[in-house]
This record gives C-alpha cells, structure tokens and sequence, in this order.
C-alpha cells in the first residue's frame, strides 16, 4: 500500500512540473523599464512584445513621424514636391517654446522640403514641422492637425488625437505604443523616410537666412560615436523628450528580413554609480532588440512538398483523388525552439464545402483547389493556396456517361419526355380504342350479314 502512495505522490509531482515548465516555443518575456512599450511585425503586425501598449501617453517628439507621413503621401499623391522650396511664414513658431528643440529656421527663410524633413526627422525640429504642415495644410496648422487626426483613424490607431504638429506637451495631445507602430510601419513604406531617419549627420546647403548647417540625429542607438548606447543592429525612427512624456524611442530592428517595430515611452533617466547617467530609452530598448533576436528565428512552416491531403476527382482516368500541396514555401518568424508540427492547421478544400460542385477532371498540375491556414498564440496565418500536386486526365467514357447524365436532368429535356410519352400514351390509348371500335363494327356488319342472309333464304315461304 504504501508503495502505492509513493507512486501516487511521484505522478502528483510529474503533473504539477508539467504545468510550471513552459512548453516548446514559449518565450520567457524580458522586464523592459518603460511606462508603455510594443515590438510589433511591420507588415503584419504580430506583437512580440507588449507592455502596457494601448496605455494612453504623451508621445513627445515621436508626433514627428506622423507629420512626416502627412509629407510623404502628399509627395506620393502628387500635391507637393519633395524638391519644392518652401518658405517659413510668420506664424511658423506661433506654438514653439524656447527650450525645445530647433534649427533655427527663421520666417522669411526659405529651404527645400527635403531640407525640412531632415530638420525634422534627424534634429528633431519643431519649427520645421509647423513649416511643412503649413504647406501641405495651405497656411493653416489646425487643418494640418485635423488632416493628421483623420489619418491616425485611418491607419486603425484608436486612442490616439494630436494638437500640434511637432509634439510639444499639449493638453489632449496622446497616443499610445501600439498606435505609434502602427504609424511608423506605415511610414516606412516610403524609402526616403527610411534612409533619412537613419541619417547619423547631414550637412544642409545655406539658404537666404542661414549658412550651411550641420546636423546630427539625436537617436544615439544608430550613432557609433555614442558607443555607450550604439546598437549595430538598431535602426531609426524618432526620439521624443519631455519632462511630461519622459525618454521616448521608437525604432526597428530587422530579424531574418522581418521588421520588427520597438517603440518605448515613458522611460527615465537614472544616474549611475559612477556618476553618470543612463537615458533608459535607448539601453530598454536595446535589451528589447537583443531578446527578440536572441529567442527568435525564421522557420519553415510548410513547403511545396508537403502533401496535405486526397481531394475526390470525379470523371477521373485511372484514379479517383488528387493530392493537395501548398502552392509556395511558408516561414514564419517564431521562437528558436518551437516545433512547427505543433502549429495548429486548418485546410479548406473548395469542392468539399456546402453547395459547391465536385472536383472534376480534367486538372493540371498547379490548379488551385483549396487553401490552409495556421494559428499560433490566437494569431492566424495565411491562407495559404492548395494545389493539385499531380494533373488529372479525364475519362471519355465517364464523361460521356455523366453528358448523358446531365442531359436528361435538365428540365426542358425532362418536359420533352414527358411529351414524348404522353404523346406515346394517347397514342397507344387511341390505337387500342380505334381497334376496339374497329372490332365492333366488324362484328356488328357480320351479324347484319348473318342476318340478311337468313332473310333471303329459297325456303322461305311468305304468307298471303
């Protein structure tokens, strides 16, 4: 009995530390120092990592990518021109304060668009984005910032609303991590945003009002001469600074040719045992970057040679299936040391749903016939194609059974015989009555005839 016990207790304990091990695949999430941070997929916006993301916050500077999307898509659009000279108008620093960030461009001064969103993007210039959002705007910043507002609903961010165009602290002026992934994924469609915010230094040509100026990015983790926060690996976007919003960064990082999106608020600076001190936007988010490329890796999920399953052909030669097959390789960036037989698969095959018509031949190797997607951690992928992995010939004879088939279930053809045999049926019932008619008066002339012959007979007297 007591062995039983022992047994018992040991199975007890095997179960529990099942439960306390992660399984396969399970990342352990690193402890990031930030009020609110995300690292979000640029193109499919698969989340990483996540901490307090829809947390609403002051985003500083980081308001800067927004206008520079206005910018772009308006070059995109065709309205403006990223080679047009712009010049600052009177009200340009109408909102500005003297202790944010600038480059001095001054009313009456005129630079390129290009010029600007260097200003912006790598110094973090506030006056330069009062002077762009005027230009695309027609003067008027409140319309550029309602032009901006109704972009960020466009783009799915819902807890985000912006007063000003450069990020300055505003009452009602907000977002959020999520949201501003989902803005800089946007923005890095355009490849000039890409190469400008990671630009570490840029020399400007002199205009009307200012000789030549030099700027350098305030991003430390892309420049090599900030060897305390550089990060190889590290690229872009937008710092942000503010006593209200703390240290803020978004940036990226490129995994196995995956964009991933970091983006941090609310960070502090800390001084150190030594004395110094350590901006935690740039070290946080390194440690982000270096995790995810540490714990994640691209992997084959499916290939063209993996054979799904037997799909019915109806009308086949020889057979009476076609195997399915993935349409094209598949991989997905995952954790190192997942099992990707372990990823849930969920295949359609369009002939084998409700009311469709079958599969039939003939089919040529490549035809698409259903579609198969996967889930991992609630998130779907895909679909991806199926195809018929082998052509089918068609059978003559099968073929020419189910014409036959398909003929006589139509209904003009079914109305037709149904003519035919009535016509057969009245046919035939006439015949029959025409006969029986026919019968009887046969019968009836030869009873007359019997009759009249009697009548006439030699030996017939008559009475007088």
């Amino acid at each position: 009995m007591k062995k039983y016990k022992i047994f018992s207790f040991i199975l007890i304990l095997s179960i529990l530390f099942s439960f306390l091990t992660p399984s396969a695949g399970a990342v352990e999430q690193p402890d990031i120092l930030a009020r609110a941070a995300i690292l979000m997929n640029a193109e499919t916006g698969e989340v990483y990592y996540e901490k307090n993301a829809d947390a609403v916050l002051p985003p500083a500077s980081i308001t800067k990518v927004m206008t520079a999307l206005m910018a772009f898509e308006a070059i995109e659009r065709g309205d403006i021109s990223i080679s047009d000279m712009v010049t600052a108008s009177s009200t340009s620093h109408n909102d500005l304060t003297l202790d944010g960030s600038t480059q001095n461009i001054i009313p009456g001064e005129t630079m390129s668009l290009e010029g600007l969103l260097y200003c912006m993007l790598v110094s973090s210039a506030n006056e330069a984005c009062n002077i762009i959002g005027e230009y695309i705007a027609g003067g008027s910043i409140s319309e550029f910032v309602a032009m901006m507002n109704a972009r960020a609903k466009e783009l799915g961010c819902t807890n985000t609303n912006f007063v000003n165009a450069h990020g300055l602290p505003a009452d009602q002026h907000y977002s959020t991590a999520h949201d501003i992934a989902l803005i800089s994924a946007e923005a890095l469609k355009y490849p000039l945003f890409v190469e400008i915010v990671n630009t570490v230094y840029k020399e400007l040509p002199a205009t009307n009002k200012s000789d030549s100026r030099y700027l350098m990015s305030t991003n430390y983790l892309i420049n090599p001469d900030r060897s305390h926060y550089y990060y190889s690996e590290a690229k872009g976007i937008k710092t942000g600074s503010t006593e209200s919003a703390g240290q803020c960064l978004a940036s990226y990082v490129v995994n196995d040719d995956v964009t991933a999106i970091s983006v941090l608020l609310g960070c502090e600076i800390v001084k150190l045992e030594d004395g110094s001190s350590e901006i935690q936007s740039f070290t946080q988010t390194k440690k982000l970057m270096q995790w995810f490329l540490s714990n994640y890796s691209l992997h084959t999920i499916i290939s063209t040679t993996d054979l799904i399953c037997e799909v019915p052909v109806e009308l086949a030669e020889g057979t009476n299936t076609v195997v399915a097959r993935p349409a094209e390789n598949i991989s997905m960036l995952l954790p190192i040391d997942i099992d990707v037989d372990s990823l849930e698969r969920n295949y359609t095959i369009y002939s084998q749903r409700e009311g469709a018509e079958p599969l039939t031949a003939p089919l040529s190797a490549g035809d698409l016939i259903g579609e198969i997607t996967f889930i991992y951690n609630g998130n779907t992928y895909g679909p991806v194609s199926l195809v018929a992995n082998t052509a089918v010939e068609r059978s003559k004879l099968a073929y020419l059974k189910a014409e036959i088939k398909n003929t006589l279930n139509k209904s003009w053809v079914k109305w037709l015989i149904a003519g035919f045999v009535l016509v057969l049926i009245l046919y035939f019932v006439f015949v029959i009555r025409y006969n029986i008619i026919r019968r009887k008066r046969r019968k009836a002339a030869h009873e007359a005839a019997k009759r009249g012959t009697a009548n006439s007979s030699p030996f017939t007297t008559s009475k007088k």
